[in-house]
């Protein structure tokens, strides 16, 4: 046996963070098609275990930290939607915790206008929260399937959450938090996604970043192909285990 191999660290356990409106649950297959380290998937606050809570950015950040803590950190983080945004805070505040990132469907700088759509729909669920819940539902079906659906609904719907989440993005500068940090990147698009406006200036913050777009995907690919995406991201895992042992 090398002194190299008998150094080796071992792999890198990793952090998967949920999109908005579900909870860690949603991703059990995409935890589950990892099948080289270990794999956790908190719920940020306001959704899942968590519901009772408020949403803040500062709060999401500090659940990943804890959930890495547990495995024995430091960890890759992986992060799809509203947990792409939590990721890249997380890696840009504390890069000594993190040894790569994965930002899934995750590449449109917040700002206002973007956000006014989903602080139109914030402000309906608290109106009329049964209603908002059918209604999105239903179209979740409808737009991915049951079994995606399903895994959606997991641990709760957060509806209630997204006008605090919608508030706290809205100031978030994205690119700004990747820029400061130094370690690999990776962007996973859908080649369908609305939220890759912005891809190229997210590729362009920081001169460690991959770029993988999936073909015919739509935002929520991750979910709809979640053994595809367990394979992308245990890829990049592999090459971040290989470069701390050379």
């Amino acid at each position: 046996m090398s002194a190299a191999s008998e150094m080796s660290p071992g792999p890198v356990p990793v952090v998967l963070v949920h999109g908005l409106r579900v909870s860690g649950a949603s991703l059990h297959r995409i935890a589950a098609g990892i099948t080289d380290r270990a794999v956790a998937t908190p719920d940020l606050p306001g959704h899942g275990s968590r519901a009772d809570e408020t949403f803040t950015m500062d709060g999401a950040v500090q659940a990943v930290l804890d959930a890495a803590h547990a495995l024995g950190g430091p960890v890759i983080v992986a992060g799809m939607s509203l947990g792409g945004y939590v990721a890249m805070a997380t890696a840009g505040r504390h890069p000594d915790e993190v040894t790569g990132l994965v930002a899934m469907c995750a590449t449109a700088q917040p700002s206002s206008l973007l956000a006014a759509p989903f602080q139109a729909f914030g402000a309906a669920t608290s109106f009329l929260p049964a209603q908002a819940a059918a209604i999105s539902k239903g179209l979740t079906r409808l737009a991915v399937g049951t079994r995606v659906a399903s895994d959606m609904e997991a641990g709760g719907l957060a509806l209630h959450s997204i006008r605090d989440v919608v508030g706290e993005l809205s100031r978030f500068d994205a690119l700004a938090e990747l820029a400061l940090y130094p370690g690999p990147v990776e962007f996973l698009n859908g080649g369908w996604d609305q939220f890759r406006i912005h891809e190229r200036r997210f590729v362009a913050a920081t001169d460690r970043t991959e770029l993988r777009v999936i073909p015919r995907a739509t935002h929520l690919f991750p979910l709809i192909q979640p053994e595809p995406t367990a394979t992308l991201i245990e890829d990049f895992a592999r090459r971040g285990d290989t470069s701390r042992v050379a």
